[in-house]
This record gives structure tokens, C-alpha cells and sequence, in this order.
């Protein structure tokens, strides 16, 4: 089978030769961390290739941010800390000086929506029609952001030149797109989106309806000529426990919207429409699942969410994630428990690719993440869960450790706090 051949099975649920051979991303601070542990930049640049990682393809640029943006302003700076007006018009707080590369220190003091007025001003921004969310520019624009989230970049290539890719690929099509309540959040906040569920209704359902029709102009034509695998709507809408919206709540704001688009899409032939959503999950399939989703990710654990009985009591549900990230950083006997408990259930039940339960972060070290890959890639290949024990190959191609991160020392060097640590 090609590897887009052995997704679209799994999405099914149907028979595979083995399984994806996806273990999940390292962040930027990550691999800043692993350089010092023996990676070297040469295997950092080719890290799919140097792990034999299955691959995928997007479709090109598709940027959903503000446009025009909102101009940067700086209010203040003080003891490598200030406090700006970010190019989403939210005034927020950011360590100038990182204490590594990738890691995010960003604080949100104030939003810009607060009002329907408000909210037509926003409108302006977010025209799906304006080129530059799919045509890319020479050169991006310069920005105060210090870990380029929320910031529009230059990259990435028209859909329209990679239609005969996509669809002739042997690798999954995938495209990530912002969710309705992702960004209704980036305009509002948390807490204000929060409280206008119950004193705001109107705004909200204004905010997540502009939303949807945005979304379905922006993708009409691009998914009506090339055939998606899987369309990821990011959302982040759940706690450890439960979900940032009830059950009634998302019955009221969001399913119907859903719905719309789920049905949008599948009319234009997409293969799975799957929610990314860190926190406990089960809530937000009760209510999504399967009129409006057919699946979900990254199965976050430490909130609660099982594999197991996530595909006993949704049946037909295909989701990816779901191993312990907390659990690579141990010894090899405990990451080992992990990791054989996520391909049983994928084995038993189908419909579930694991890899980690969100980005893989710095303090899992090196050696650790490079064992749980072979050992996940012999999973894959049916080798015997109970018996199995990988070569270790990656490990030999490392040079010496320097030095192992330490997150509580990164946090105290990004606020200025290392005085008071010690």
C-alpha cells in the first residue's frame, strides 16, 4: 500500500499492510534542546528522513489572520519585558530576549472585540477573498512577535499550482485550517468569549456564523479540485475534564455550523473532517460526533482521554495521537508500558494512528524519543507487542550530550528570575 493508500484505510477502518509510521513533531525549542544532546544540524534538517518518518502534503498557503494586519506598537519595555499591541490588535506581553529559540513566553492583557460594533471593525480584516491569503508574497512582513505565532508569512505556494500534486501523491493531503471557536478566542479572548455565551449570545453566534461562511468561501474552489485526506480544524477548546463550552452550549453555537461544514466539505470529496483539540475530548464528540466530525485529535492523557474507550463507545471514529508524552521522559521501561498499551488499541480496533499527544516539548530528551520511535516503527510492522525490542540504531548516529534542559531555568532566564531562583 502507498502511505495515502494505508490513511484513507485506516480512516475507514479498514485492513492495512502495517501501521503510519508517525511519532509526532518536535517543537523548534525542542530540537534546540536535542542540539545540545548530540543531534547534530544535519540530522535536525533532514529529521524525516534521519527517523523514516511517513510523510504528508498540504495544499499550499492559506493564511486566515488579519488583513490587512493591525499595526505593531510598542508601549513599553522594562527588564526584557514589553508590552505591545500585536498585529491581531490584542495587547499582550513577551519576554524581547528568548531564552531559547521556539520558546513561547507570550501573555494576552487585552482583546479587541468587546461589542458587535467592534466586531464589524474586525470584519474588515477578514475578507476570504483578499489574494494574499493564498498568494504568496516576496517578502513577509516584519514583525515585534518573538515566536512568529499569529504573525502572516510569505510562504507557502498557490493551491492552484500544486492540483495535479495532490492528487496524484502516494502521501495523505492534509490542511489545517482555524475553527470557529479558535478564532472567535483570537479576537475576544478566553475569559470575554466566555462570559459572552450568556451576556453577548448575539455576538457569538454572529462571530461563529462569519466564520463558517468565511471558511466555505475561502476552500469552495480549492476542494473542489483537489482531494483532501483529512481537513484538521485546530480549536484547542477543552480543559483537563471537560470542554471551554457545555454540551448545551455547543449544541447552541457550534453544531449547526458544523454540520454546514462538515457537509460542505464532504461534498467536495474530502475524506475526514477531524477536530484538533487538546483537553478531554469525549464532550465535544458527544455533542460533534458524527454529523459534524469524524474524528478527533491528539488525545491529549493527561486530560483524561482514553484511546480505548474512545473507539469502543464512538464506533467508525478515526483519531491520531494519543501516547503520553509525559511518559517519554522516564526510563525506557515506563515510556515501553506507554507505548505498547496505544498499538494494542490501535491493532484491536482500527481507525487510530498513534503518535504523541500533542507536540513533543524539550524536557523529553533525545535518546528517549529516538528509542520510542524504533520501538513504535516495529509496533507498526507487527512486530510482538509483548517481545519486541528495537535495534537502537538512531542513538549510535548521535554525538555527546552537553548539557539536558531544564524548563524551570528556561522560564527563570525568559523573565529575568534567575536571582530570585537561586
Amino acid at each position: 500500500m502507498t502511505q495515502r493508500e494505508r490513511f484513507r484505510a485506516i480512516i475507514r477502518h479498514e485492513p492495512v499492510d502495517r501501521l503510519p509510521y508517525m511519532f509526532g513533531g518536535p517543537r523548534v525549542s525542542t530540537f534546540a534542546a536535542w542540539r545540545k544532546q548530540g543531534l547534530s544540524q544535519e540530522q535536525q534538517d533532514t529529521w524525516q528522513q534521519f527517523t523514516g518518518s511517513d510523510g504528508s502534503m498540504g495544499l499550499g498557503k492559506f493564511y486566515t489572520g488579519p488583513l490587512p494586519p493591525f499595526e505593531e506598537t510598542i508601549l513599553s519595555e522594562e527588564n526584557n519585558i514589553r508590552t505591545w499591541i500585536d498585529s491581531w490588535g490584542v495587547k499582550r506581553m513577551d519576554a524581547v530576549n528568548q531564552p531559547t529559540e521556539g520558546f513561547a513566553t507570550r501573555r494576552y492583557l487585552e482583546f479587541p472585540v468587546k461589542s458587535l460594533a467592534d466586531f464589524e471593525e474586525m470584519k474588515r480584516h477578514f475578507d476570504p477573498h483578499t489574494p494574499q491569503r493564498t498568494i504568496p508574497i516576496d517578502v513577509a512582513p516584519s514583525t515585534l512577535n518573538p515566536d512568529g505565532y499569529r504573525h502572516d508569512t510569505a510562504g507557502g505556494s498557490n493551491w492552484r499550482d500544486n492540483v495535479d500534486a495532490c492528487n496524484n501523491s502516494d502521501i495523505p493531503v492534509i490542511l489545517n485550517i482555524a475553527g470557529l471557536y479558535w478564532t472567535a478566542r483570537d479576537w475576544c479572548g478566553f475569559e470575554n468569549l466566555s462570559l459572552m455565551v450568556y451576556d453577548q449570545p448575539d455576538l457569538v453566534h454572529e462571530m461563529f456564523e462569519y466564520w463558517t461562511w468565511f471558511l466555505m468561501e475561502l476552500l469552495d474552489e480549492p476542494l473542489s479540485h483537489i482531494k483532501v485526506d483529512e481537513l484538521i480544524l485546530s480549536e484547542d477548546m477543552a480543559f483537563k475534564g471537560q470542554s471551554m463550552l457545555s454540551p448545551a452550549k455547543m449544541r447552541e453555537f457550534m453544531l449547526p455550523r458544523y454540520e454546514r461544514l462538515y457537509e460542505f466539505c464532504k461534498a467536495r470529496g474530502v475524506e475526514s473532517v477531524v477536530m484538533d483539540s487538546d483537553g478531554y475530548n469525549n464532550q465535544i464528540l458527544d455533542v460533534m460526533y458524527p454529523t459534524g466530525l469524524d474524528g478527533i485529535q491528539p488525545i491529549e492523557i493527561a486530560a483524561g482521554n482514553d484511546p480505548e474507550e474512545m473507539l469502543t463507545i464512538y464506533p467508525g471514529i478515526f483519531i491520531h495521537g494519543g501516547v503520553d508524552k509525559r511518559e517519554l521522559r522516564f526510563s525506557r521501561e515506563k515510556l515501553r508500558v506507554e507505548v505498547t498499551k496505544r498499538y494494542a488499541s490501535a491493532w484491536k480496533h482500527g481507525g487510530f494512528i498513534p503518535h504523541t499527544d500533542h507536540g513533543v516539548p524539550p524536557d523529553i530528551p533525545l535518546r528517549n524519543f529516538l528509542y520510542y520511535i524504533e520501538l513504535a516503527k516495529g509496533f507498526c510492522d507487527g512486530e510482538d507487542l509483548a517481545t519486541y525490542e528495537p535495534p537502537c540504531e538512531l542513538e549510535k548516529q548521535l554525538g555527546p550530550i552537553e548539557e539536558t534542559f531544564d524548563p524551570s531555568s528556561a522560564i527563570a532566564r525568559a523573565y529575568g528570575l534567575e536571582e530570585e531562583a537561586h
